[in-house]
């Protein structure tokens, strides 16, 4: 593909609840995640690391779906800006979960407000949006939740 068509709106708030909703909250296959990332511009900054590129973002991935379950995801605003083949994205996203340690009697639940800030660009290879910055901007408890 030598010409790239330019993002559209709709196009990216679709991808973004993508993410969320088919992706993350099902704990889906990592390869289906990373056909939604830029390898080689990506980072993501999330609280407690930064993941560059796919090998950082499938280490840390791995890592989340073997401690958090019940994730449920919920898009509380959604606003995108688009500029050519890239879009920047503006999110807040309300983050509820559970974890277990064992061998606690219980798990425990996690509620977490976060602002996050994206870039997507579209993808030469594949003409889809793909993120090649995810930064976590603001992660606020919500009340009774446990920490992290």
């Amino acid at each position: 593909m030598t010409d790239v068509a330019p993002l559209e709106e709709d196009e990216v708030k679709q991808f973004v609840e993508k993410w969320y909703l088919e992706l993350l909250d099902t704990h889906a296959p990592t390869e289906q995640l990373l056909a939604c990332l830029d390898d080689a511009e990506l980072e993501m900054r999330f609280p407690e690391e930064t993941a560059h590129g796919w090998d950082g973002f499938r280490k840390w991935y791995e890592r989340i779906i073997t401690t958090f379950f019940d994730e449920v995801h919920t898009i509380k605003e959604l606003e995108v800006t688009t500029e050519g083949d890239r879009a920047k994205v503006n999110v807040a996203v309300n983050w509820q979960a559970h974890t277990w340690t064992p061998p606690a009697p219980k798990s425990q639940w996690l509620g977490f407000d976060a602002g996050q800030t994206w870039v997507v660009k579209r993808s030469p290879t594949t003409g889809q949006p793909v993120v090649v910055t995810y930064i976590v901007d603001t992660f606020v408890p919500m009340q009774g939740s446990s920490s992290l």
